[in-house]
């Protein structure tokens, strides 16, 4: 078996660490699905804003109708009993005039309440809405120092261990080396194997006596027939 086999070993087992490190930086949860959420109901809480400036628009100009509506029929009252009109056609059709305005305007009077009902309707879902809102950006911002608090942890130690990758990586010779970072990148990240029961460890292929012999005796890269990769029996290193 090949002098630096167990270097390689080693440095398989932190390359495996490192790599889970990553994964888990990788797989961190940034909290961009809770931002975009977060940002459509804040354009939601917009549009029903935007809605309830429009209600409260067509209700201002509502009462102003209802202003002017209330002085045409003051004034039509007041033409009615000022003695002006004599006629008593004129004044059956003036009177007949008013009570009609007075319906209307009870007519008016009721879509101006229903105005104000839905008003006070959306003001309570914008007060609602505008909380939830709050407090999910605040949930928001202290998931992302979480956030970013473990994920700066994680690259801190990803980085430790890379100078501890490096120092170790420089006590093997550049061909070993060199044979088993293409492995490691061509299979996946796995280049050593274990020989376990005269088997590899990863394929699970029995080994050939042949190969088992070259193990014992010979200092070369030794490689598993079926899937190439390098072996390393616990044992000789024993």
């Amino acid at each position: 078996m090949h002098r630096h086999m167990s270097l390689l070993r080693d440095l398989q087992a932190l390359d495996h660490y490192i790599d889970r490190l990553r994964a888990e930086v990788a797989g961190l949860d940034d909290g961009e699905r809770v931002r975009v959420a977060i940002e459509r109901s804040r354009q939601r809480l917009e549009q029903i804003k935007a809605r309830y400036q429009e209600i409260h628009a067509t209700a201002t100009d509502q009462e102003l109708r209802l202003q002017a509506f209330d002085e045409r029929v003051r004034q039509m009252e007041a033409d009615l009993y000022s003695g002006r009109i004599s006629n008593p056609r004129e004044l059956q059709l003036l009177q007949h005039e008013i009570e009609q305005a007075k319906q209307a305007r009870e007519e008016m009077d009721a879509e101006m309440l229903r105005i104000w009902e839905q008003m006070e309707t959306m003001k309570q879902d914008i007060d609602k809405a505008e909380r939830d809102l709050e407090h999910a950006e605040r949930l928001y911002q202290a998931h992302v120092e979480d956030y970013r608090q473990r994920k700066a942890v994680l690259e801190s130690e990803i980085e430790f261990h890379m100078r501890e990758r490096a120092e170790l990586a420089a006590q093997i010779d550049s061909e070993p080396l060199a044979r088993y970072e293409q492995l490691r990148e061509r299979l996946g990240g796995t280049a050593v194997a274990v020989v376990e029961q005269n088997a590899c460890s990863v394929c699970h292929t029995l080994l050939t006596p042949y190969t088992l012999k070259r193990l014992q005796n010979e200092d070369a890269l030794i490689a598993c027939e079926s899937c190439g990769r390098l072996l390393y029996d616990p044992m000789l290193a024993e």
